[in-house]
C-alpha cells in the first residue's frame, strides 16, 4: 500500500474544477497536502520546488501541440506519475503518455483507486528497479562521455566482451536502451556534468 504522506499537484485553470478536486483529494487516507498551480507560466519552476509524488494536469493547458513526452516537457522525475485531468476524452492517444486518467464525473472512491493504483504502481517500479554497482556507474559515464566499446575496455582495462555485458545489465536495470536516455539518466542522478558530455 502506498505510504500516507502523498503531496499532490493539481494543475487546473478553472476556479471551481480545480477547488472540488482538492477537497476531494486532501480528504483521501493517502494524502498529506495538495497544491494548487495557478500560474502555469512558471509551472516548471513551480514543479521543481514542489517536487509532487504525483501531478494531475488538465492536458488541454500544454496544448495540442506536447503529445511526446509529456515527463520530459514538465521536467519531472522520470517516476513521477502525471494523471490526466479529463473534461472528454477527444482521442485515446491524445492520452497516451499520461500515467493515468480522471475524468470529471469520476466519483470519490473512483479518484482515489485511480490515484492509489497510479501510487502504487510507481511505488512498485522503483522497489523493483535495481541499484547500479559502483563499476556499472563508471561504464554509464563513459558511455555517456562518448566512448566506444573498445575505448571503454581500454580506459578500464576490461575485455569488450565485459563492456557489452555490463552495458547490456545496465540497460536491463535501469529500463532505458538509448545513449540520449542514459545520458539523461547520468545528469539527473549527478554521475556527469554536462559540460564533460560530447555534443
Amino acid at each position: 500500500m502506498a505510504s500516507m504522506n502523498k503531496v499532490l499537484a493539481v494543475a487546473e485553470t478553472s476556479y471551481i474544477i480545480r477547488k472540488g478536486l482538492v477537497y476531494v483529494l486532501s480528504q483521501l487516507p493517502i494524502v498529506a497536502k495538495v497544491v494548487e498551480l495557478k500560474e502555469l507560466e512558471d509551472i516548471n519552476y513551480q514543479l521543481g520546488i514542489i517536487k509532487p509524488d504525483a501531478l494531475l494536469i488538465n492536458p488541454m493547458l500544454l496544448g495540442h501541440s506536447v503529445r511526446g513526452d509529456i515527463r520530459q516537457h514538465l521536467d519531472l522525475e522520470r517516476n513521477t506519475p502525471i494523471i490526466a485531468l479529463v473534461y472528454n476524452l477527444i482521442d485515446e492517444r491524445f492520452y497516451q503518455s499520461y500515467d493515468a486518467l480522471i475524468r470529471i464525473n469520476d466519483s470519490e472512491s473512483k479518484i482515489e483507486e485511480v490515484l492509489s493504483t497510479t501510487l502504487n504502481k510507481e511505488h512498485s517500479k522503483k522497489a523493483d528497479q535495481e541499484e547500479l554497482s559502483d563499476r556499472e556507474k563508471e561504464i554509464l559515464i563513459s558511455i555517456v562521455k562518448g566512448m566506444s566499446n573498445k575505448e571503454i575496455a581500454e580506459f578500464h582495462n576490461i575485455s569488450i566482451h565485459t563492456v557489452i555485458t555490463h552495458r547490456r545489465n545496465i540497460g536491463r536495470k535501469l529500463e532505458i536502451h538509448s545513449v540520449s536516455g542514459l545520458t539523461i539518466y547520468a545528469i539527473l542522478n549527478k554521475l556527469v556534468d554536462i559540460k564533460d558530455i560530447k555534443l
